[in-house]
């Protein structure tokens, strides 16, 4: 399992089993294809390149972290399900090529996803 840290370092969300589950990890709101992400409008929204989370604009959103706090666990059903509601619905997912800044979003990685 994997920490999303926003600029502060704080945890605003994580990925387990490619799925983006918010910060309780109770409901999934996202998806990772490949180095691509995805939210609840099923399109790409950015990629992860070097432990970083890019919009597809270039700007920063996010870094990546081993979760190293609590063991993972299996994923429920339910999250399993919702996932799937995500990716079914997934048309197109390929982004146009990011030219990478070191400028952080104005916009949170929550926000970016619903």
């Amino acid at each position: 399992m994997y920490k999303i840290l926003n600029q502060e370092k704080e945890t605003v969300a994580y990925i387990q089993n490619m799925m983006i589950l918010n910060k309780k990890r109770e409901k999934v709101i996202g998806l990772v294809i490949g180095d691509c992400f995805f939210g609840n409008d099923n399109k790409v929204i950015g990629k992860i390149i070097d432990q970083k989370v890019y919009l597809l604009n270039g700007d920063i959103i996010g870094t990546i972290e081993t979760n190293k706090d609590k063991k993972e666990s299996d994923p429920k059903k339910g999250l399993l399900l919702e996932a799937w509601d995500i990716l079914s619905n997934i048309k197109s997912h390929t982004p146009d090529w990011i030219t990478l800044s070191k400028k952080w979003s104005k916009k949170s990685f929550i926000e970016v996803l619903l």
